[in-house]
């Protein structure tokens, strides 16, 4: 595997990285534009190193390089943040249709909501409480009766 020359393959001008790192100071992209600064100043001769000075893993720096080698700064700086986690499953539209179903009174239960999910749209929850938390999360309720008058004790 050839050696890569940094200093060369980063096309930024060092005073530029500089700026961009004070810009970025506050930011979760900071080290990213470190990482190209001290490469492209040569106090890292290689990702290794730049990983160790960054306390970050080997791989994490190369990911960024990889990103910056493809795309240049613009792809490098690229916020991903909105990305992480873990993704709803259910899709708005299917979200509408189980709110209209349900305003229109023909689901009552979490159980029938999962199966309305299931059937009419594809979406397969693994656990049963899915649904329940699904619903939880975007603060609706299923709704239920009229109190009953033998509930209501005096």
């Amino acid at each position: 595997m050839a050696k890569i020359l940094y200093s060369r393959a980063i096309t930024e001008d060092l005073e530029d990285l500089k700026e961009l790192e004070k810009y970025h100071r506050y930011s979760h992209l900071f080290q990213r534009v470190r990482m190209l600064r001290l490469l492209k100043s040569e106090e890292c001769s290689n990702l290794g190193e730049a990983a160790q000075a960054l306390g970050y893993s080997w791989r994490q720096c190369q990911r960024w390089f990889a990103s910056y080698q493809n795309g240049g700064i613009e792809e490098l700086l690229k916020s991903r943040v909105h990305e992480r986690g873990r993704q709803e499953l259910v899709t708005p539209e299917a979200f509408e249709d189980l709110k209209e179903t349900m305003k229109r009174g023909e689901i009552a239960t979490i159980g029938q909501a999962d199966e309305f999910l299931r059937d009419r749209h594809g979406i397969e929850y693994a656990h049963p409480d899915g649904v329940g938390q699904l619903l939880r999360r975007h603060k609706v309720k299923l709704k239920t009766g009229p109190p009953s008058p033998r509930g209501s004790r005096r």
